[in-house]
């Protein structure tokens, strides 16, 4: 990763080699972020789609596809996705809203 790179839609993921961060939730969100990048900006949102979150914060500048990602990673732990759905989006706002 060079610093000339597009970081557009990170807001913790800036290029660096290690993560900055001593969080360990903003430490997981700059690994997802970077990972995001490292592969193209693309995640599919099928998912994410197909659970009505299409709208959420649709104008914040985040890019759907890193946050169908957000939302995966999210709701590994969880029983179904459909659970998930409640306590992604208080997690998402608490550390993507301005």
């Amino acid at each position: 990763m060079n610093k000339t790179e597009d970081y557009n839609g990170c807001r913790y993921f800036k290029g660096e080699s290690e993560s900055p961060y001593t969080d360990q939730n903003k430490t997981m969100l700059w690994f997802y972020e970077s990972v995001w990048i490292i592969e193209g900006k693309k995640y599919d949102t099928g998912e994410y789609i197909a659970y009505g979150l299409e709208d959420f914060m649709s104008d914040d500048g985040i890019p759907i596809t890193l946050k169908a990602l957000l939302f995966n990673r999210y709701a590994k732990g969880s029983f179904s996705l459909a659970d998930a759905i409640i306590g992604f989006k208080d997690f998402y706002l608490k550390y993507y809203s301005n």
